[in-house]
């Protein structure tokens, strides 16, 4: 029977697009709420022009008003979107984190926008990249998510430090050669202190380490749960050699808050000389580095095997909630939608922040092949995702998001703490992750 009514309101909504445009212009405007999570500085430039762009064109004639709000980081929107649908109060657009997009579409709170392309002849799979059709909610003829804000971490190095030492860094850098950097990169004063760490890693495990267990020939989450690489020795790898390189001294140990803000200050300082971020930090490092006199170059994520060189993608998508919305609210979210697809809020979100346009054509519009001309360093990121990228929410597990959380606990304990050893780390998974397979 719910499938049934599905089916009903599906072709209900489909039927009655071709007036609902006329309809918004003859009615009272039809305001839809933006949720998202960019709060501060080129991220929120983005959200507003996006919104401001939108409400002056394609909404003013059709008679849109988005309004956008601010709701906090990737946990305390999705949290707030869960408790806005209990109370029937869900706004109407959300930029959700990926790796929650499954406990939404468990619940069934979001609206397939391919029946919504498809009414209009709106080529919404074919300008794609083929990762985001292999994720849930994506199969088989369905689009519950687009890209908004997707990420893939890349490798920062600060040139001058990269040229002292005479070490030329490629496009491609391997962990040998990351080893081989951060080793003669590191400095200590004559009391032993480290006065400049090699290189730095971040607590974010599905993001980072998730991928080396791949570029190893294992699966961190494999379809229907579980983690081959717990069995295969593959996750003891990871965190042996993550731990060694601490141990040795020329790795940093990750801070508990702000990670991303105080690597950035320390590689612009000179008191660090490398380490791993997200795409999406990029507008805003190179603006510092700017500033501050300083060059920092940039090469695709660290790998252990060139051959099978694996870089997750993270971040959000975007996407219309169904929940408590009208047909025409969700028509008129549609619109939006659109309009952050095109070429043109591509280019500018990715160009202004450093997350990726992941849509093929922005390869060949010309504002964007300027910049990246000008720019070579943010190409690297979608050079990646295109050819080597893996979303972090394949394969499909409801339960992904949990896993992870563990990973990042134990990871807490081996390098922060330093209390457990690495086999200690991987029991340690192991045990704590039995019960939600």
């Amino acid at each position: 029977m719910k499938k049934m009514t599905a089916m009903l309101l599906t072709l209900a909504l489909v039927l009655s697009m071709s007036l609902v445009p006329a309809a918004f212009a003859e009615a009272e405007p039809i305001t839809i709420q933006f949720w998202h999570h960019r709060g501060s500085g080129t991220q929120y430039e983005c959200v507003t022009h996006a919104v401001e762009g939108f409400n002056s064109t394609v909404g003013q004639e059709l008679g849109i008003v988005v309004e956008e709000s601010y709701i906090g980081d990737y946990v305390q929107l999705f949290s707030q979107i869960q408790l806005a649908v209990q109370s029937g109060e869900a706004p109407n657009v959300i930029s959700a984190a990926n790796t929650y997009t499954p406990y939404m579409l468990e619940d069934d709170i979001l609206v397939d926008m391919a029946p919504l392309a498809a009414a209009e002849g709106y080529d919404i799979t074919g300008n794609l990249m083929d990762w985001l059709l292999e994720i849930g909610g994506n199969t088989d003829g369905q689009i519950h998510s687009l890209p908004y804000c997707r990420s893939t971490p890349l490798f920062y190095y600060n040139k001058a430090v990269a040229e002292e030492l005479g070490i030329e860094i490629g496009e491609m850098i391997t962990i040998d050669e990351l080893v081989a950097f951060g080793e003669a990169a590191m400095q200590t004063d004559e009391n032993g202190n480290v006065t400049r760490y090699g290189f730095e890693i971040f607590n974010d495990f599905g993001y980072y380490n998730a991928a080396w267990i791949y570029q190893l020939g294992s699966e961190y989450m494999a379809e229907g749960g579980g983690s081959p690489s717990l069995e295969d020795g593959t996750m003891l790898k990871v965190l042996t050699d993550w731990r060694d390189w601490v141990d040795a001294g020329w790795c940093r140990v990750f801070d508990a808050t702000n990670p991303g803000d105080i690597a950035q200050t320390m590689l612009i300082s000179g008191e660090l000389a490398s380490y791993m971020n997200s795409s999406a930090g990029l507008g805003n490092l190179m603006l510092a580095a700017e500033e501050a006199g300083v060059e920092v170059g940039v090469a695709m994520f660290p790998t252990y095997d060139p051959d099978n060189h694996v870089a997750e993608i993270g971040g959000a998508n975007i996407a219309i909630v169904s929940a408590d919305n009208s047909e025409e609210e969700i028509q008129a979210s549609w619109e939006f939608i659109k309009y952050i697809m095109s070429d043109e809020e591509q280019y500018f979100n990715a160009m202004t922040s450093g997350y990726v346009a992941c849509t093929k054509s922005i390869a060949e519009y010309e504002p964007m092949i300027e910049f990246w001309n000008e720019n070579p360093e943010f190409k690297v990121a979608y050079d990646q995702m295109l050819n080597y990228g893996r979303a972090q929410e394949t394969p499909f597990v409801a339960v992904g998001q949990d896993f992870t959380q563990i990973c990042w606990d134990t990871v807490s304990l081996l390098i922060a703490e330093q209390s457990i050893t690495p086999e200690e780390a991987v029991e340690m998974i192991t045990t704590e992750s039995e019960d939600i397979w």
